[in-house]
């Protein structure tokens, strides 16, 4: 059983509702692990570095999430055979599912996977171009942000994405200097 909000979950699948920008408990467990090519290179400090000086990460509450237990990774390398699922519709045809198993985090569009975080991370999968439209999509910023360690972004497009990030990150409560740290160092895992 998992606990968001204080009510009681069966089962380990979540909805859209359950993880929306309010629930900042999620938002800093999803920022600080699902970025590992991210680093603010002038500072040496890595997503959650940034994200943990603002928004504190639960870490009792993300293992609860994920489903951590003591052994995981000796028994299953961190991966578990009923991990907590998001699964959403991005659009008519299309739906978004993501696996939170306590060492990775994995990406499906209609059942294929196309990325992971974890330590043998695949990310850079979608051009910020389709990601753009997503924005326009019901809960598009939402699915934006659950989709974003997936984006790749070319240099040339840093200009577009900024103001979109920084919009949104507002949003979790990050204030100047943070705001532009945690912008900076998305951009940074996500460009080519």
């Amino acid at each position: 059983m998992f606990c968001l909000k204080g009510e009681v979950m069966m089962g380990h699948v979540i909805d859209l509702k359950d993880i929306l920008f309010n629930n900042i408990k999620f938002w800093a467990f999803f920022l600080s692990v699902n970025y590992p090519c991210a680093v603010l290179e002038e500072m040496g400090y890595s997503m959650y570095d940034l994200v943990t000086q603002v928004l504190p990460v639960d870490i009792k509450w993300s293992e609860e999430f994920t489903q951590y237990y003591n052994g995981v990774f000796d028994e299953a390398d961190g991966y578990l055979d009923n991990p907590t699922t998001l699964i959403t519709p991005l659009d008519k045809e299309n739906y978004l599912k993501i696996e939170f198993h306590p060492g990775d985090t994995i990406f499906y569009i209609n059942e294929v996977e196309i990325g992971c975080t974890g330590p043998h991370w695949e990310v850079g999968k979608i051009p910020y171009s389709q990601m753009k439209k997503i924005l326009s999509l019901e809960n598009g910023p939402v699915l934006f942000q659950l989709l974003l360690p997936m984006a790749i972004l070319m240099p040339d497009e840093i200009t577009d994405i900024k103001p979109v990030l920084e919009a949104q990150f507002l949003g979790f409560g990050f204030t100047q200097p943070f705001l532009s740290q945690i912008v900076e160092c998305l951009i940074s895992g996500i460009t080519i």
